[in-house]
């Protein structure tokens, strides 16, 4: 009997892609975590002979111990934040899109390139629906960081190729490398730190300085390589401020946190510019880190409870706001966002983006090498 192939029904397949986490907060859970992450020619581009064994005599035998103990501060005896809240923020966007899209033409989906479920799950389910007649026609990935940079968004669109090159089978697929000045995300950032800045203020903690913290990156591989990362930050930075209401963008700071090694990294430091800050007379800081739409061990341990701690020695308070997670109106603005991409017109899309003007860019301090 001859095989028929009904006409798919047009469907776009979107899959929310995070980093993940380690297993557990134990050694053995950080060394295999790390081996992969830290393997990552993307995420560290260094002569790869030299790393190798530098990360197999140096860091895998004495790191993972230490990284143990920052990661059980943030499990809750099952899992960790990044995983559990880029869980609920898929199912909560899926809820969102019902109205959006009553004909179906939307699912959306989660995965992590270093936890389960991996990208291959994603793929294997995409081909199991295509065997049952039901398959997406495109696949549209998403990685859940908002500003590009080769070590995020570049490493999961290797990790995307690699999966497609063992399969015979590959959908029409599309990559969103950025969404960083889309109103989604810069109207709910804004939103978050003016409503911790407006409850403090009711608790009787009136904050003098705000700090805009980005994940740190070698200045190298901005002004050798040429990567957006750094201008994205910019963007974000400006758009930000351009719609806080609760405080003064003369009060407003851009910082970068999480260098480590010798090589220079992207200035100021996120610590140098809050120890200044309090020096200075800022007593009550809040910070914000933009470079998460989900909270992990960077914001919850390194700002939330490291930084808070060398703030009170310095003088000063630290007050950490939450990253988006699960906040209704970012999960339903980035279910119509969502939505957009997968359905919408190319004019459609260009609305739901800021713009810089010229005379803002002209303000986006130059990044040298060999300036600290």
């Amino acid at each position: 009997m001859k095989q028929i192939f009904p006409h798919p029904k047009r469907k776009t397949k979107v899959v929310f892609v995070q980093l993940g986490s380690p297993e557990a907060p134990t050694p053995k859970a950080l060394r295999k975590y790390l081996r992969e992450f830290l393997g990552d020619p993307r995420v560290i581009d260094l002569n790869p002979w030299l790393w190798k064994i530098v990360l197999n005599l140096f860091i895998l035998p004495l790191r993972p111990k230490r990284s143990a103990k920052l990661y059980e501060r943030i499990w809750d005896g099952e899992s960790f934040p990044l995983i559990t809240n880029t869980e609920r923020f898929t199912d909560n966007v899926r809820e969102e899109l019902k109205p959006l899209d009553p004909n179906g033409h939307v699912e959306v989906n989660h995965a992590f390139l270093l936890s389960p479920p991996f990208v291959n799950e994603v793929y294997d389910s995409w081909e199991e629906d295509i065997k049952n007649g039901v398959g997406a026609t495109k696949l549209m990935v998403i990685p859940m960081f908002p500003q590009y940079s080769e070590s995020t968004i570049a490493s999961g669109i290797d990790a995307l190729a690699k999966e497609l090159s063992k399969r015979v089978k590959i959908p029409t697929f599309e990559v969103i490398t950025n969404f960083h000045r889309t109103h989604a995300f810069i109207d709910n950032s804004a939103l978050q730190v003016d409503s911790k800045i407006e409850k403090l203020r009711g608790d009787g903690v009136f904050i003098d300085s705000l700090v805009i913290s980005f994940h740190g990156m070698q200045k190298r591989r901005i002004v050798k390589k040429g990567d957006y990362y750094y201008r994205h930050c910019y963007e974000t930075f400006k758009l930000i401020v351009n719609n806080l209401k609760e405080i003064d963008s003369r009060h407003v700071f851009m910082s970068f946190q999480s260098r480590f090694g010798h090589e220079e990294w992207i200035t100021p430091y996120t610590d140098d510019v809050v120890q200044d800050l309090i020096r200075k007379g800022n007593k009550h800081i809040a910070i914000y880190s933009p470079s998460f739409v989900a909270d992990c061990l960077e914001t919850t341990d390194e700002l939330g409870h490291e930084l808070v701690n060398d703030a009170i020695e310095w003088g000063g308070n630290i007050y950490p706001i939450e990253c988006l997670n699960t906040n209704e109106k970012w999960c339903k603005d980035f279910a119509y966002y969502t939505y957009t991409q997968a359905e919408g017109s190319a004019k459609a899309k260009e609305e739901i983006e800021y713009q810089l003007s010229e005379t803002e860019y002209q303000e986006m301090p130059d990044l040298v090498m060999g300036t600290g």
